[in-house]
């Protein structure tokens, strides 16, 4: 098995192993806006990729790396942002950034290296942009839900 797959693998399953630890009631609580945003990212992807701004390899059939990257890492960190710094606006966007920094400015030369994910006509203060307002429309889709669900209560 090549290390992409392997690394991969890895990825996937560490951030899934975390999810008992979120508890069950924050997961009931975030799933949805995770699971918006993980379908946000995959019109996005499809966007950047015709556009190349980036580009995401083979992955493990019949996913590509993107698909397992959202699937695993991103649904997940998007659960654990979502319960630890939801209510706390500026704590949950100075945390989203650097991480996001973190993977951009650390991450993304292994991403490359492991045939993952590389970025081609995008820089990476633009990725950052794009990684920022991800997370405000994933704060914002969670706070318009929770506004509706109070509201028609």
């Amino acid at each position: 098995m090549k290390s992409s797959k392997i690394v991969l693998i890895a990825i996937f399953i560490l951030s899934w192993l975390t999810l008992p630890l979120l508890g069950k009631q924050a997961f009931k609580k975030y799933v949805t806006a995770a699971t918006f945003m993980c379908g946000l990212t995959k019109v996005l992807d499809v966007y950047g990729e015709k556009k190349k701004w980036w580009r995401f390899y083979k992955g493990i059939p019949p996913l590509d790396s993107f698909d397992i990257f959202n699937l695993g890492p991103y649904f997940i960190t998007s659960l654990w942002m979502l319960k630890l710094t939801y209510g706390k606006l500026r704590i949950f966007l100075i945390s989203n950034t650097l991480l996001h920094i973190v993977f951009i400015f650390g991450g993304l030369k292994y991403m490359k290296r492991f045939k993952i994910l590389s970025l081609v006509k995008l820089t990476k203060v633009q990725y950052l942009v794009i990684d920022f307002i991800r997370a405000v429309i994933l704060y914002a889709f969670q706070y318009n839900k929770e506004k509706l669900k109070t509201s028609s209560h």
